[in-house]
């Protein structure tokens, strides 16, 4: 095999295991989503659960931080980011999530969500950190759209009383974009992502735990056959894992490929809300679904940069780098 035809295959390899990646981990938040629907039928307030899950993911990421030797420096600069970055990126829009979970299908919240990237572009447009581009802005307008799409018409949600916790979801995509355009703006110079992750999970934890404890509201599994046993160990397992899995895609693919974990969230929780869950939904709701994707796409697309375009020789090295010529 030649050189070329190795480099080509080895373009291929790497382009499957980050979409591999990508679609691991989209469908890990939505089995989150998953079983925290199931924990608020159990009676598992959304403070209870995410304390728990951030509890349990921080104690995960941090022994890898341990072994790999990346134990971040607790400097002001870093803490400070750790913190806002945290409520914008974790704590405000689960507990969002999760309240709004009781009342709306898993399906529709996914979603919701997938907004997020969407939400992003518009966010760092108005901060400057992003060109204006008609077409993108268009995509912001149409994923909107379609959410607007599937919260008004009746037979989307299960009672009309459901529509406040609809729109309130809406706040949680809104939070994940700001989180996502202050981590792109604030990173402290030196930090290293899993770094990162391990110090924002520990604040958070280290906050919410007493807090939960206070109100009465701190759970962890009694056991491993009890009723709150399985979503709480579901949700800390994917809590972990997930965050392994973005610092991993983060490293290989870059912030385009991530931005396209919506589409994964999207079609991932529909399934998992069907499969799981019973949820079944009208045809204008699939409709609106697929407005909601296609302004996801049009707000991601970007143009690839002349400066990096690979060469014409190796097309394979371009597929999966998110942007389009």
């Amino acid at each position: 095999m030649s050189s070329l035809a190795r480099a080509e295959a080895g373009a291929n390899a790497a382009g499957g295991f980050v979409y591999g990646l990508l679609l691991v981990n989209g469908t890990l938040i939505a089995g989150m989503y998953a079983f925290a629907k199931v924990a608020g039928e159990h009676g598992i307030t959304p403070l209870g659960l995410l304390t728990w899950q951030l509890l349990f993911a921080a104690i995960v990421i941090g022994l890898v931080a341990v072994v790999r030797g990346d134990l971040p420096a607790l400097k002001f600069v870093n803490l400070r980011y750790a913190a806002i970055a945290g409520v914008l990126g974790i704590t405000g829009p689960n507990l969002v999530t999760f309240a709004a979970l009781k009342h709306v299908p898993a399906g529709l919240v996914g979603v919701i969500t997938a907004l997020s990237p969407a939400l992003t572009y518009a966010i760092a447009t108005l901060f400057s950190a992003e060109r204006f581009e008609p077409l993108r802005a268009a995509g912001v307008l149409l994923g909107l759209a379609g959410v607007m799409a599937i919260l008004l018409p009746r037979g989307a949600l299960p009672d009309p009383e459901a529509l406040p916790w609809a729109a309130a979801a809406v706040i949680a995509p809104l939070l994940l974009a700001g989180g996502n355009v202050f981590r792109s703006l604030a990173w402290p110079p030196g930090l290293r992502p899993l770094a990162a992750a391990t110090l924002l999970l520990a604040i958070q934890a280290l906050v919410l735990v007493p807090v939960a404890a206070v109100l009465g509201e701190f759970e962890v599994p009694r056991g491993l056959t009890g009723a709150k046993d399985l979503p709480l160990f579901g949700a800390g397992v994917l809590t972990a894992a997930f965050y392994l899995g973005a610092f991993e895609l983060q490293k290989r693919g870059g912030a385009i490929v991530v931005g396209q974990i919506g589409y994964v969230i999207t079609v991932s929780s529909l399934l998992l809300g069907a499969l799981v869950f019973g949820e079944r939904y009208p045809l204008t709701t699939f409709l609106a679904v697929a407005v909601v994707v296609t302004g996801i796409m049009l707000a991601n697309r970007r143009p690839c940069p002349d400066a990096v375009k690979p060469l014409p020789a190796v097309p394979a090295m371009r597929s999966h780098n998110g942007c389009t010529a």
